[in-house]
Order: C-alpha cells, then structure tokens, then sequence
C-alpha cells in the first residue's frame, strides 16, 4: 500500500509505503512509490517523503530519484509513571 497525507504549500507527502514482509523484493514498493508519486506530479505538486535514518527502504526512494533535502532530529518523551 502506498497513498498520501500532508500537503504543505506544492508539496504533497507520500506515505504508509508497505509490503507484506511475504512478498517483499518482487518489485511492488518500487511500483507502489512511483505511481504515487507520478500522481502527485502530475497534478504540479512536488512528491516528498520523511524516512528514520535506518530504514532499509532508503535504498529504494534513492533508486527512484530521491534526495535527502533535511535532516530532522526527533525527540521522543514518554511520561514516567
């Protein structure tokens, strides 16, 4: 599954790209993220997405021609009870 959420301005976040942990390396998130993404692009809007920085799939938005534009540091707080 792939689909959209944010829409800043021109920019249009490309999100929820996943696959079934089964039928993973057959080519469908390559498949799912550009036709996404030529979707948005179509409409005039820039395609964009946020990644953690170990997440195996950044192999994958860079074969499709993306770049890392900003780094993002995110703290989590979890109330101590």
């Amino acid at each position: 599954m792939a689909g959209e959420r944010m829409k800043p301005g021109n920019y249009t976040e490309i999100t929820a790209v996943c696959v079934h942990p089964d039928h993973r390396g057959r080519g469908y998130a390559q498949m799912l993220l550009g036709a996404v993404a030529r979707q948005i692009a179509a409409r005039g809007e820039i395609p964009f997405l946020h990644v953690l920085t170990n997440n195996s799939a950044i192999a994958l938005y860079r074969r499709q021609g993306m770049e890392i534009r900003c780094r993002l540091h995110v703290t989590v707080l979890q109330k101590q009870t």
